[in-house]
């Protein structure tokens, strides 16, 4: 394997949608990534893990099923990669890695060795990629992302959920934070931030999304959905909520 890099991720995969996308990019993961970590759900298909442990070599754990624990179970996911050998983390889900691979894999190499002295790395997309993703997650995220910026000075796309994290800065992490829901994604940047550590920011064009249901699928097709969008409009929600405490008023 690679030098330097962990990659942490969480994964709910029922129906092991992942098996033959994991087994086919393995060597490339391998090349990128000095060790994987991972938290399933409980409900994930049994044969994910016996491919991230034999592709990979992945150290396996698991969580229970929640949208309210999200944002734990990707703490418990660094606090897995800590006990493998590495300088840094990448914390991304999975199959976002899998398709930038597919997409733009040199894009994901050098993105992962920019800004070197920043100590956690905001990655988010850039402005075409922005414009390719659903209405109801462009349109939400905007209000989330301009209050980051005006209360850190720094515009970034925070919502897609990659960070490049040094290991002094994940060691720190994973007692301190205190969101265990998706708002995390706010939260940690803000809390590194505020402990006194470096926090930067970096886009990639490869970044794209799809639901795991339809991971191959040509395009997205839940903005018909009066539910996903009430969804996304509380997730903003617990975003700001997070957010609040770290006004500087």
């Amino acid at each position: 394997m690679a030098e330097g890099i962990i990659l942490a991720t969480i994964l709910h995969d029922v129906e092991g949608r992942l098996c033959a996308p994991l087994v086919q990019a393995a060597p490339t993961l391998k090349r990128f990534f000095c060790g994987v970590a991972v938290s399933l759900t409980e409900a994930t298909a049994p044969e994910l893990a016996q491919v991230l442990e034999r592709e990979l070599g992945a150290l396996v754990a698991y969580h229970p099923v929640g949208e309210e624990i999200i944002g734990k179970a990707r703490r418990d996911a660094i606090g897995l990669a800590l006990r493998l050998d590495g300088t840094r983390v990448l914390y991304s889900d999975i199959d976002r890695v899998l398709r930038w691979i597919e997409d733009d894999g040199e894009e994901l190499n050098k993105c992962l060795a920019r800004h070197p002295a920043t100590e956690l790395l905001i990655i988010g997309r850039t402005e075409e990629a922005m414009q390719q993703i659903p209405r109801r997650l462009r349109e939400t995220e905007v209000p989330v992302n301009k209050a980051y910026e005006l209360i850190s000075g720094r515009r970034a796309d925070l919502l897609f959920a990659i960070r490049r994290i040094d290991r002094a800065v994940a060691i720190d992490l994973v007692p301190k934070s205190g969101v265990d829901s998706i708002a995390n994604d706010v939260e940690w940047p803000l809390l590194i931030e505020s402990l006194g550590y470096r926090v930067g920011y970096a886009e990639a064009h490869g970044l794209s999304y799809r639901t795991l249901e339809e991971f191959g699928a040509e395009a997205d097709s839940y903005d018909l959905d009066a539910l996903q969008w009430i969804r996304r409009i509380e997730m903003a929600g617990e975003m700001a909520r997070t957010m609040r405490p770290f006004l500087k008023v």
